[in-house]
């Protein structure tokens, strides 16, 4: 089958595409514009924004099924959370009717809800429902904290405790995820684009743990062996230094809308999910030797 991954160089988007390939499919990533994580051959990068989609339907030419995991954790310069999840998915949508798509495979969130504390799952809920209501087969994806070697939170936690004695923790430290590695996700989303029997279907991913920030980073601790120690920081002081950090840095560590996010938490039963992709459901400490091996 030929498919289209929107979001094809991002984190989760890169393992989509590998696995895509992995399976046998003639894959093509598509993404706002030419990365340093653009595919090799086989895989044919298109560089198209779904705002502006401008090639859009030349690039569906032939193709059987769409991975829609573009998106973007926080409002950006000329692009909002608005725009990159509804505006985008309806503009992706219409060309997919056009093109004759038999599928759909969209990533949402766990935690989407139309009156959801962050503008993330609001706008992430919107799309859900254009995907819904689209007319065409579909199965909705809605991960807990996605986690792999090259993603940005534990990446971020991991270097923070190598490198600093003091590891400080933002926001609700208190609040429960359930981390779900990458493959995972990647499985899930390419086998259901053949299964029919996952039509119209939303998914919960999890990963086997129930695990708060504090869990995370002492699992960090333990991996690293650095004495680095938590250093919890009032809610009072954590919105008015991250705010800092996101007007100081193009790339700041970490965003007000991903405190949000982590504050929403979100955990589910990751069963049905593993047992209709037959996922692997590596725990977050088997995989933390892996981004070590990625960073050489």
């Amino acid at each position: 089958m030929k498919i289209l991954v929107t979001g094809g160089t991002g984190f989760v988007g890169w393992h989509i595409v590998r696995a895509a390939v992995a399976a046998g499919h003639e894959v093509v990533s598509l993404s706002r514009g030419v990365q340093r994580g653009a595919h090799v051959y086989p895989v044919r990068n298109v560089h198209i924004d779904l705002v502006r989609p401008e090639g859009l339907l030349e690039a569906l030419a032939g193709t059987g099924g769409v991975v829609h995991a573009a998106g973007i954790l926080r409002d950006e310069r000329g692009q909002s959370l608005e725009r990159a999840h509804v505006g985008a998915t309806a503009n992706l949508v219409e060309a997919c009717r056009r093109a004759g798509v038999g599928k759909i495979a969209h990533l949402s969130a766990l935690g989407v809800h139309a009156k959801a504390p962050s503008t993330y799952l609001r706008s992430k809920w919107e799309a859900e429902r254009i995907i819904e209501s689209c007319g065409i087969s579909y199965t909705i994806f809605r991960p807990s904290l996605v986690f792999g070697a090259g993603d940005r939170i534990v990446t971020q936690l991991l270097t923070v405790c190598r490198y600093s004695p003091v590891i400080p923790l933002l926001g609700d430290t208190d609040a429960r995820v359930q981390p779900i590695w990458v493959g995972d996700v990647a499985t899930a989303v390419v086998r259901a684009l053949s299964d029919r029997s996952t039509d119209s279907e939303i998914y919960e991913l999890g990963g086997p743990e129930s695990m708060t920030i504090s869990d995370v980073v002492a699992a960090i601790r333990r991996e690293t062996g650095r004495p680095a120690l938590p250093l919890k920081v009032p809610k009072f002081l954590s919105g008015p230094l991250v705010r800092l950090g996101e007007q100081l840095f193009n790339q700041p560590l970490v965003t007000e809308e991903q405190l949000t996010l982590l504050a929403a938490g979100g955990t589910c039963d990751p069963n049905p999910a593993a047992v209709t992709f037959g996922l692997r459901m590596r725990a977050l400490a088997d995989v933390l030797v892996e981004y070590d091996a990625a960073a050489r």
